[in-house]
């Protein structure tokens, strides 16, 4: 379990303005680019683990301020479903 934890905290870390936004639009969020430049900027190189609660919700509190509240609890509802399983 520890090794896919690993994996999605580093994707995410590691993730580029277009592949959040095509994950986005994957699972019904929509997010311009911008919002997707400055959300993956806050996630770049952060070393966030989104399996941490208080972690997860300090990253979702700055995205909230990007993106807006909805957009916000629409990744978190993403998050929770990549984090449920493990």
């Amino acid at each position: 379990m520890k090794l896919f934890e690993t994996m999605i905290n580093h994707k995410i870390n590691k993730i580029k303005a277009h592949e959040l936004q095509s994950i986005a639009s994957q699972h019904g969020v929509r997010l311009t680019q911008n919002e997707a430049n400055n959300i993956s900027k806050i996630l770049a190189g952060r070393n966030i683990n989104v399996f941490n609660p208080s972690e997860r919700q300090l990253v979702l509190n700055e995205i909230a301020e990007i993106a807006g509240t909805k957009t916000a609890n629409q990744i978190a509802r993403l998050f929770t479903q990549l984090t449920a399983n493990f």
